[in-house]
């Protein structure tokens, strides 16, 4: 059944109580937009369960709120009956707000039935899926045995416990397993959260494992190949071998992993959904509980579920009204466990039907956000997607003024790609500001790729054309060209195999190592590699086996031979014959750098980072830069990075730490982001990211037919190292066709077997590329840029993928240009290079010859030169008047002497863009010694006292089971949209010396305290405030409602509360430096709510001490930016 009639509405599940007022009446009552047709059908739809197919853009948080204030206004349900569930704390905050403010106006209204326990009204519970699992865990863990007060773990706890678990495994076990300690750390993680979010024992993986091993003999007979006339076993063969013999040795090591976290107290996101299962399978009580106490329940994002997350729900709600809203068109999310039948009709409703056969699908069809031409795109692409099993309507205009263009363009070569995208920015921001109204919102702007690293070009591009951007997130900061040397720099110190790192910075500024100089030490690599220990030839059994070998470390290393060089003080001429005199001294200086930095890597992590930013002179760098906008930010959001890391481990390695940051790295650019869009800047993410996000500008780039053999790659099978093996996934029946082992008779046809299977695997990542475009072309609000090019990087013409080919046979774009030959693009690109498009007909026969390395000058070459030539001229005057002796240096005596007069006169510094409000009070008392640490900051040990009060953050965190708190984001660590106080996971490393008594004592206080047993609003939120030109960042303990009257439902108070385990202060001095603070936040918290400054209190809370410390007075936004001002308005910025 398609919908539901008008009929239907509004008949509760019993069919015993009539609507009073429509959803039409409560939106003219209320100066509501009147919802459309099939808004109505979903808002007044009887209590039974349904799925919502919401397109993008059509409103569906709206209509959610709109569903259960008609459902509580008619009386059918009241407020506390209703659970509404979606995947970020973000989506969750706007629902129950919408839906908060939406009941105080019919209370206003009088339009509310009465009700004894009209607080009631207010507590809209709305939460995050893995909130809602934690919540079950919480409050019932003592049922099967574990700690409620068990602590969740980020993303660097997890990692590095499962790599200290890898390091300590027996010696045999990992070297049967022949891969890297970062791999093996991944593999454990990923077994370990699969076998959660499917529901699968170690013991299944393992039978498995026995199973393959015994139906894949070692003589598993295979046919004599006709021209080598040997035996080669097939590829299907050797990996499913090599499956059944790694896999017994992840499920130990995996299982090692769960019971350290146990032992620990720790519990990772994938634990939460995977115990509150076991405990309502093991004890129906709870999950009765649940049903009596909820009548209605929305899940948002349903089609992002995971099968232990559908299962969970299914074993709780199976006989509650329970609406799906999502749209299987945006299910992108599948490579983190979400299920790929989460929307079908017939298992929703197998799950939660209420046995009547009624399948009711209501459309949401209308897009508020994009243009008609936009759509047509959406739509022309959604098409390929159609499924039998979720019926996905076209996109409908939802707005008729809503106006926009779409343009595509696809060029010779990527750098011409780059520029006409700059281009089609800097025309469309010329275009807005143009527009007259006084009114018109900034226009925001995105750049949306599938891969961060295809980003650079279009970054080069922007800066050029003076366009300001942001690339978002930890892939962006991993971007910018000073840590990518700073990262560099680290890999090198820890990984002999780091060749690749090594060349950027011997070719980059510092060193400026020609590429010829480059070669030659390839092949003292190679000469090297070739010599033991006492520099003797190896013999050839020796040679072959290093041939033979698989494990890198046995090749020719570029970092070795650095290292050789540099240690050596006679070195054989055969050795360096290939190198340059000047190259030699560069590469030697540059090998005694990295030698010295490279003793250093068992300092503090903080430490270590510091002293190679300053011995790579990369802090002199980026003040020289005059062109930086954002270098002194980058590193200082490195090293923030690197402090989020120590947070889980007091002794952090630098190999954890890039083991992690290149996972941390990956799972971000995959994940959505929550970064808000910027007027007047560039966002440049990936389109994972990009997800439930929108601009008014937006072009998707890169949008090339990749090569069949890229996507075959691209389509990983089970046998990929740490795999959970299909057949043991839970959506496993989805999955087809599967790969059948268990029918072969020969390595012929299995490995026929194995085509098939893979064939399956192609066509899924092609449903998911496809899915992937949809996502990216409906993110525009108004314009839409699809662009591609011929050529990149590589050698091969990729032409336009197949959407931009459905769209331009669509008519919906002029006709793509045809496969050009290659000497044209070669052309093209030589004539860019020259900064003349115009001239790529006559350079053709110049062939493609691109520069490398890149001059490290750049485009600032010009003036860098005439800098030069300033100093030389001025040498030569002074040798021109015939100064010597004491005279020629007057003029530096007195420089030298004015300096010193400077001295005492303050320190002058940098001021960084984003400032802490912790830290504010810093600034107004000692500015001089901020400034002082600002210019050369010392690293700074993570105290046991700074640990406790982060732990006990986590604590009154993880305790409150309710939006914005423990659930920092659903399902995976790594996606978060706010930073938190402190990393929950720091017992991963630090149990041992934080003081547990003092812990206990610390729970216990907090408990009997006035909010012990309350019910927060908020907790652990970041705000930003703009406070002077800087940004404050404020992080909000906790907010608490106050004074609510039940005659004035709009009047609430409100009450900040920060929590301290230090010392109250001793003096008014001290008092009034930490109402600095609080007064930040009360202004953070009254913009970020829309609530009247006076209408918010705030107090410090010293837990160890029991004290409530309560300002008289706090300071307002004026005196708070007067005060900023008054001490950094000297401060350059």
């Amino acid at each position: 059944m398609i919908g539901a009639t008008e009929s239907d509405a509004g008949v509760s599940q019993s069919g015993t109580r009539t609507p009073r007022i429509s959803a039409k009446e409560i939106a003219e009552k209320l100066h509501y937009p009147m919802p459309t047709k099939e808004q109505i059908r979903i808002i007044e739809s009887p209590l039974t369960s349904s799925i919502v197919i919401a397109a993008a853009g059509s409103g569906k948080t709206e209509t959610m709120a709109n569903r259960v204030v008609w459902l509580v206004s008619n009386g059918l349900v009241t407020i506390d009956q209703v659970l509404g569930m979606t995947f970020t704390r973000k989506a969750a905050g706007e629902l129950a707000e919408r839906i908060r403010l939406r009941l105080a106006d019919l209370a206003a209204n009088g339009l509310l039935p009465s009700t004894d326990d009209f607080d009631d009204m207010f507590g809209a519970s709305v939460t995050t899926y893995n909130a809602f699992a934690n919540r079950i865990f919480i409050e019932n863990a003592h049922l099967i045995g574990r700690d409620s007060e068990a602590h969740v773990m980020s993303d660097a706890s997890a990692w590095q416990l499962a790599r200290q678990v890898a390091r300590d495994g027996a010696v045999d076990e990992i070297t049967d397993l022949d891969q890297r300690l970062d791999d093996v750390t991944k593999a454990i993680l990923s077994l370990s959260r699969a076998m959660n979010d499917n529901l699968t024992s170690p013991q299944q993986v393992l039978e498995l494992a026995v199973e393959l091993r015994r139906e894949l003999p070692e003589n598993l007979p295979i046919s004599v190949n006709p021209k080598s006339r040997a035996k080669n076993p097939k590829d299907s063969f050797l990996k499913g071998r090599q499956v059944s013999q790694s896999l017994p040795v992840l499920v130990a090591l995996a299982q090692r992993y769960d019971s350290e976290k146990r032992r620990r107290g720790l519990i990772e996101f994938s634990d939460q959904v995977a115990l509150a299962y076991q405990i309502c399978t093991s004890f129906e009580s709870v999950a009765s509980a649940f049903r009596a106490q909820y009548r209605v329940v929305l899940l948002d994002e349903y089609q992002d579920t995971s099968v232990v997350q559908a299962r969970l729900l299914a074993k709780i709600f199976h006989s509650v009204a329970v609406t799906a809203v999502g749209d299987p068109n945006q299910a992108i999310y599948g490579w983190r466990g979400a299920s790929a039948s989460s929307m079908d009709t017939k298992k929703f409703f197998g799950d939660f039907g209420f046995g009547d056969g009624s399948k009711i699908v209501f459309p949401l069809p209308h897009s508020w956000r994009n243009p008609q031409i936009v759509l047509d795109a959406a739509n022309t692409v959604a098409r390929g997607l159609a499924s039998p099993a979720a019926k996905v309507q076209d996109l409908i205009l939802g707005d008729d003024r809503k106006t926009g263009t779409l343009s595509v363009e696809y060029l010779p070569t990527i750098e011409a790609e780059a520029e006409s995208v700059a281009q089609w920015f800097a025309a469309q921001f010329a275009t807005w500001k143009a527009c007259p109204g006084d009114n018109a919102p900034r226009p925001t702007a995105a750049l949306l790729s599938r891969r961060i690293a295809d980003l650079e070009p279009f970054k080069q591009a922007l800066d050029s054309a003076g366009i300001r951007f942001h690339v978002v997130g930890l892939g962006g900061l991993l971007e910018e060209p000073l840590v990518v040397d700073l990262v560099s720099a680290l890999r090198v110190m820890h990984d002999a195999t780091a060749d690749s790192e090594l060349i950027r910075l011997l070719s980059g500024a510092r060193w400026q190592i020609a590429p010829r100089d480059l070669m030659g030490l390839k092949r003292t690599a190679v000469w090297l590699a070739a010599r033991d220990y006492s520099q003797h030839v190896l013999s050839d059994d020796v040679k072959q086996a290093l041939r033979d070998s698989v494990v890198p470390e046995d090749g020719a290393s570029l970092v070795d031979a650095v290292d050789y060089l540099a240690e050596r003080a006679k070195i054989p001429a055969t050795a360096v014959e290939h190198i340059s005199e000047e190259g030699l001294r560069r590469l030697k200086l540059a090998g005694e750098q990295l030698a010295r930095l490279r003793q250093r890597s068992s300092n503090d992590l903080r430490e270590l980072v510091t002293v190679v930013i300053q011995e790579l002179e990369l802090d002199i760098e980026t003040e020289a830069n005059e062109r930086s906008t954002s270098g002194q930010a980058s590193i200082d959001a490195f090293m923030d990075a690197v402090a989020t890391y120590l947070q889980a481990d007091e002794v952090a390695t630098l190999g954890g730490f890039l083991g992690w940051l290149k996972e941390a790295e990956k799972r971000e650019r995959m994940s959505p982001s929550s970064a808000k869009p910027e007027g007047d800047v560039v966002q440049l993410m990936t389109v994972h990211g990009a997800k439930g996000l929108e601009w008014h500008l937006v072009a998707v780039v890169r949008q090339y037919q990749e090569l069949p053999g890229v996507q075959s790659s691209k389509a990983q099978p089970w046998l990929t190292f740490g795999a959970l093996p299909d057949e043991l996934r839970g959506d496993f029946s989805d999955l087809q066709p599967p790969w059948n082992w268990r029918a072969a008779d020969s390595q012929e046809d299995l490995e026929e077997s194995y085509t098939a299977y893979k064939g399956g695997l192609l066509m899924r990542y092609q449903l998911e590329a496809r899915r992937l475009a949809y996502v990216a072309i409906t993110r525009a609000k108004q314009h839409l840029l699809l662009s591609g090019s011929f050529k990149s990087s590589g050698k091969t013409l990729l032409g336009p993928n197949e959407f931009l080919r459905e769209i331009e046979h669509a008519g919906f774009c002029e006709k793509l240009p045809a496969m050009p030959v290659d000497d044209e693009v070669s052309a093209e690109r030589l004539a860019s290079a020259k900064g003349d498009v115009s001239a790529g007909v006559e350079a053709r026969d110049a062939g493609d010859q691109p520069t490398w390395p890149l001059p490290p000058l750049g485009t600032r070459r010009k003036s860098v030169e005439g800098a030069a030539q300033c100093v030389r001229d001025g040498l030569a005057r002074r040798q021109s008047d015939g100064l010597s002796g004491p005279l020629a240096y007057a003029r530096e005596i007195e420089l030298l002497l004015a300096e010193r007069a400077r001295t005492g006169e303050g320190v002058e510094i940098a001021l960084p863009t984003r400032i802490p409000a912790s830290r504010f009070k810093d600034f107004v008392s000692d500015p001089e010694g901020v400034a002082r640490q600002l210019r050369r900051p010392l690293p700074q040990k993570p105290y046991r006292a700074t640990l406790l009060g982060t732990i006990f953050h986590s604590w009154v965190e993880n305790r409150s089971a309710m939006t914005g708190m423990s659930d920092v984001l659903d399902a995976h660590p790594g996606e978060r949209d706010v930073a938190e106080h402190g990393d929950e996971g720091v017992f991963a490393g630090s149990r041992g010396p934080v003081d547990e008594a003092k812990l206990a004592e610390l729970t216990s206080t907090f408990l009997a305290s006035p909010w012990g047993q309350r019910k927060p609003t908020a907790v652990e939120i970041e705000i930003l405030v703009p406070l002077g030109g800087n940004t404050i960042v404020c992080k909000i303990d906790a907010v608490y409602e106050i004074e609510s009257s039940r005659n004035d439902p709009a009047g609430l108070r409100y009450e900040i509360v920060d929590w301290k385990t230090g010392k109250a202060p001793a003096s008014a001095r001290d008092l009034e430096l930490k109402q600095y603070q609080l007064a930040l936040y009360r202004l953070a918290y009254s913009q970020w709510a829309n609530v009247d400054l006076e209408r918010i209190d705030a107090c410090l809370y010293f837990v160890a001490e029991d004290k409530i410390v309560r300002p008289e007075r706090l300071y307002s936004e004026s005196e708070l930016e007067d005060r900023w001002l008054s001490v950094t308005g000297g401060i350059p910025r």
